[in-house]
């Protein structure tokens, strides 16, 4: 429920600070895919939160972010100048992140897990 609450103050704090509309990149993730790759970012980075707390090796969820990049088939660089698209177009973002939210809400209940 934590990560909720995170979530959702990110995607306003990004919905604030949004820029003047640009346009569109030449290869823009869609927002159905957007959802998918940002709810195994955020799992990811709540797994290896878990493993710091009962592990002290460091370990960074970003080192397993070309693998979930690679498992949507795509790469860094289309994720972020897909995601710096749609901060600077607060609405499909925030409509991204509803779904992202409902998707991890889902998961949490389907787990048993609070």
């Amino acid at each position: 429920m934590k990560h909720i609450i995170f979530l959702s103050s990110v995607v306003v704090f990004f919905i604030g600070c949004s820029k003047p509309r640009e346009a569109v990149p030449d290869k823009l993730i869609s927002p159905d895919s957007m959802v998918s790759i940002l709810v195994d970012i955020h799992l990811a980075e709540a797994a290896v939160n878990i493993t710091r707390i009962n592990d002290v090796q460091s370990f960074k969820a970003q080192q397993l972010y070309p693998a979930i990049f690679k498992s949507h088939q795509t790469d860094s660089t289309i994720f972020h100048s897909s995601f710096d698209y749609y901060l600077k177009h607060p609405e499909k973002l925030e409509a991204i992140y509803e779904k992202v939210l409902d998707e991890l809400s889902k998961r949490e209940s389907e787990s048993g897990k609070p």
